[in-house]
C-alpha cells in the first residue's frame, strides 16, 4: 500500500468512525480555496488603488491617449466543464507531497498523471453496496483535459470530484448516482500568482484530489481522456482491486 493510499484510507476511516478527520484532501481543498479567494480579493483592491493613482487628468483624457499607449489585454477566458463533466480548476487544487517514484505507479495521458492508478484499490464500508477509493490527479499548469467513464464500466464507476460530493461524509453513505461520469481538470496558469498560483509539491503541475465509487471489485475500468488539441480521445484501462 502506498503512502497516498494510507492517507486516503485514514481520512475515510476517521469519517466513518465519526471522529475528527485528519488534514485530508478535502481539508486541503477548502484551505487552498479560502486562501485563493482571500488573495484574489486583496489583488482586486490593489488593482483598483493602482488604477486611481495612474488615472490621468481630465484634460489629458480629452486629448486622447498618448501614441505609445497600448490597449490592455483582455482577461483569460475562465475554464468551463466539458459536457457531461464537473469542473476542477485552480481554486480546487490541493497540495500532496508525493513519494519518490510516484510516476512508476501512475498512468500518464497527455497533460494528466493519474497517481497510483496502476495499483488502485477501493474499500466497502459498513453495509454499503458500493466501494470507495481515492484518486490524486496531477495536471500540467495551464493545461485543460477532461476524462469520462466508457465501455462496460459505464454505470458501475463514478467520480467524486463535484463541489458538494462530501456533504454526507465519505463512509458508506453513497449510491452510484451520487457521483459523476466525468471530470474536467484545468491547471493553474503559468507564471502569475493572480489568480493562478499553484501550491503543488510537483513543480509545473496543479494537483487535484477526490474519490470514486464502484459497485463491484475487482473490476476493470476504461476512461477516455480528451484535450483541447486532440481530435480523438486516448483510452486507458485499469483494474480496481481490494
Amino acid at each position: 500500500m502506498t503512502e497516498i493510499e494510507r492517507r486516503l484510507r485514514a481520512a475515510m476511516h476517521a469519517a466513518v468512525d465519526d471522529e475528527q478527520p485528519p488534514a485530508n484532501l478535502l481539508g486541503s481543498v477548502r484551505t487552498r480555496h479560502r486562501r485563493h479567494r482571500t488573495r484574489t480579493a486583496v489583488a482586486g483592491v490593489a488593482i483598483v488603488a493602482a488604477g486611481a493613482v495612474a488615472l490621468p487628468p481630465a484634460t489629458s483624457a480629452l486629448r486622447g491617449p498618448a501614441p505609445s499607449s497600448r490597449r490592455a489585454s483582455s482577461p483569460a477566458r475562465p475554464p468551463r466543464a466539458a459536457p457531461g463533466t464537473v469542473l476542477n480548476s485552480c481554486g480546487d487544487q490541493i497540495a500532496v507531497n508525493l513519494p519518490v517514484g510516484w510516476r512508476t505507479t501512475s498512468v500518464h495521458v497527455g497533460p494528466l498523471w493519474f497517481v497510483d492508478l496502476r495499483q488502485s484499490t477501493a474499500t466497502y464500508y459498513g453495509h454499503s453496496k458500493v466501494a470507495i477509493g481515492g484518486l490524486v490527479v496531477n495536471v500540467l499548469d495551464a493545461a485543460t483535459a477532461w476524462v469520462k467513464v466508457v465501455g462496460p464500466a459505464a454505470g458501475h464507476f463514478r467520480f467524486l470530484f463535484g463541489p458538494h460530493d462530501f456533504a454526507a461524509g465519505v463512509g458508506g453513505r453513497y449510491a452510484l448516482t451520487a457521483g459523476e461520469n466525468g471530470v474536467t481538470f484545468a491547471g493553474c496558469s503559468r507564471g502569475s500568482p493572480w489568480p493562478g498560483e499553484s501550491f503543488s509539491y510537483v513543480p509545473g503541475y496543479t494537483q487535484f484530489g477526490g474519490r470514486y465509487l464502484i459497485d463491484k471489485i475487482p473490476r476493470q475500468v476504461s476512461l477516455d481522456v480528451w484535450t483541447a488539441a486532440s481530435k480523438a480521445p486516448t483510452r486507458i484501462t485499469f483494474l480496481v482491486g481490494y
